[in-house]
């Protein structure tokens, strides 16, 4: 995953976004692990439209 790729979040929200940018210091066995993510819904925790997301709960809709 790469800034401006298309995702969208696994599991109970299911929002869509566009990476903004690769978070730096948080890495997992080599690969970059935390995005700053521009949401298409407002979190119900965070009142606001970007926010950070684990490698692990975003899949690839549409590479930039």
């Amino acid at each position: 995953m790469k800034v401006g790729d298309l995702v969208r979040e696994v599991g109970l929200q299911e929002r869509t976004g566009v990476i903004m940018e690769v978070v730096k210091g948080f890495e997992h066995r080599g690969a970059k692990a935390v995005y700053k993510v521009l949401w298409n819904k407002m979190s119900p925790t965070s009142p606001t439209m970007v926010g950070g997301a684990w490698f692990d709960q975003l899949e690839v809709i549409n590479e930039s």
